[in-house]
């Protein structure tokens, strides 16, 4: 009976939350008539409209189409595997703790060292290891270069790619490669899972910003025909790579090698399973870092498929699903406009418009939130995934607005930015421009309810002061650099390096798919 009544309650909610939404819309179009800020609102309506399209109608629609995975068929086939993991000026214990997990994996293949730094290090511990280990002369195009020079000394059928951070479990091959006798298949993506959640609020929180996508969206592309590849943990066919000239350069190279599979035709596949547990940013510094070359490289590569027609040459509900993943970082522009809007309706004489708006608006998110829960206490895989709401991993993707903000203005004046690596050892630095914005907007908004406290008799506006409340709130994982930054100060940094290995290592064992 509650399996049959799980659907109908997804529509039920989804349809309450397209109606509400519609409310809201409908209000802001009805203002563009009536108030005196014509072009502003006419501009936030656009936005608001492109915004909820791409981030809540389309995720919305997947969701309509999710069907729990089955549990793939394990064979061996006659297939040849080359194993890759390029490497780039990393900590020795995480690649010693990678190309042991790799040695395991039961399926025959070949594991080669791709190490783009070099290292002397790194060679000798591969001849411990009995591990290939290739070099090249320079970096050009970092990864994907590195990726690329290993193909023309390597030959096997299927490529598997991991970051350094991931650790493959035996069976990992074993669990993937029946797909690839599907002709078409041109790649086989690996859910995403991290086994460092106990190093640090910040670690914690990183972990969670991961799991509502390749728990229920991720699945929902898949259903689709349309999941894309996300760096690491994944099968590629060779004949693919070489069918649209190899690994793409980029900072979001993943995106970019995806968007041209896709576009010359070829089909991809999602395995929901947790079978090679990687690591996650363990403090502020390390995930604004790696925020802010994927954004960067996410919003680049949109740019770069609409502008040379790749775009149109996918499926529509490629084009869909590869939408919501170009929108995603919007968020800093659209938590600035929030805050900015709330501030500036905090201060005035009358809140009265924004009141109206408010009461449609907070109903709406109310609902959102509610069938994000829904999804993942339902469908979610991992146990973590179950327990719905992500507090910490949500304030901590608003709090980096501002990093998604400095990403879309690079994009859009063109300034490119260095690649980089997200640092695998906690650190107690604190780069001062990651976060000084965010404590200036906690604080005029402070100041902002204060001001409209004190004129309450005036114009009281609650809806207004809750939203600026939330807003504040939101940004509570601060508390993390902060505290960081006194550690360092009064404490000094001790053993972080060593408890991160330590804990990765022994959580890696225990992270078995069901």
């Amino acid at each position: 009976m509650w399996e049959f009544l799980k659907k109908p309650i997804l529509y039920l909610l989804i349809a309450s939350g397209v109606w509400t939404s519609l409310s809201a819309l409908i209000y802001c179009f009805k203002l563009q008539f009536t108030s005196w800020m014509v072009l502003l609102w006419l501009i936030m309506l656009i936005y608001f409209v492109i915004y909820l399209t791409s981030q809540v109608y389309f995720v919305w629609y997947l969701y309509c189409r999710f069907k729990k995975p089955k549990p793939n068929e394990t064979i061996r086939s006659d297939f040849s595997v080359d194993v890759f993991f390029p490497a780039y000026n990393e900590p020795m214990w995480v690649v010693e703790r990678a190309l042991k997990a790799a040695k395991k994996m039961t399926y025959p293949h070949k594991t080669y060292l791709l190490d783009d730094s070099p290292d002397d290090r790194y060679e000798q511990l591969a001849k411990q290891l009995n591990t290939e280990y290739l070099t090249r002369n320079g970096n050009l195009d970092r990864k994907a270069g590195n990726i690329n020079a290993a193909l023309g000394k390597t030959s096997g059928d299927l490529i598997a790619i991991f970051d350094i951070d991931h650790a493959p479990l035996p069976d990992f091959l074993d669990r993937t490669l029946s797909y690839f006798k599907n002709p078409h298949i041109g790649i086989v993506q690996v859910m995403q899972t991290f086994c460092n959640a106990k190093d640090g609020l910040i670690a914690e929180a990183s972990v969670q910003t991961a799991l509502e996508y390749f728990n229920i969206t991720a699945v929902c592309k898949d259903n689709v025909g349309a999941m894309s590849h996300h760096g690491s943990n994944a099968v590629i066919r060779r004949k693919a790579l070489e069918s649209i000239g190899g690994y793409q350069p980029g900072l979001a190279e993943d995106l970019e090698t995806s968007l041209d599979l896709h576009a010359k035709w070829w089909k991809s596949k999602y395995v929901c399973e947790p079978l090679a547990p990687g690591l996650a940013p363990a403090d502020f510094r390390a995930f604004c870092k790696q925020q802010l070359k994927w954004s960067r490289g996410v919003f680049e590569a949109a740019l770069r498929s609409f502008l040379d027609g790749t775009f149109l040459r996918l499926t529509w509900h490629q084009r869909l699903a590869y939408s919501v993943r170009y929108s995603y970082y919007l968020v800093g522009l659209s938590a600035l406009l929030g805050m900015t809007l709330s501030l500036y309706y905090l201060i005035q004489p009358s809140a009265d418009m924004y009141e109206g708006f408010m009461a449609r608006f907070l109903p709406f998110m109310a609902i959102a939130m509610g069938i994000r829960w829904y999804m993942m206490r339902i469908w979610g895989t991992e146990p973590m995934a179950k327990k719905g709401f992500y507090y910490k991993g949500t304030s901590l993707v608003f709090s980096t607005w501002p990093v998604y903000l400095v990403s879309l203005i690079f994009t859009i004046t063109r300034i490119k930015i260095p690649f980089m690596s997200t640092p695998k050892e906690m650190s107690d630095d604190v780069e001062l421009w990651t976060v000084i914005p965010q404590f200036i907007m906690i604080i005029a908004l402070g100041l902002g309810i204060l001001w409209k406290m004190l004129h309450w008799h005036e114009s009281p506006a609650p809806l207004t002061v809750i939203l600026a409340l939330m807003l504040i709130g939101h940004h509570w994982i601060l508390v993390a650099p902060i505290r960081q930054v006194l550690r360092k100060r009064v404490l000094g940094i001790k053993h972080k390096t060593v408890k991160t290995e330590l804990r990765a290592t022994s959580n890696s064992k225990v992270n078995k798919h069901p």
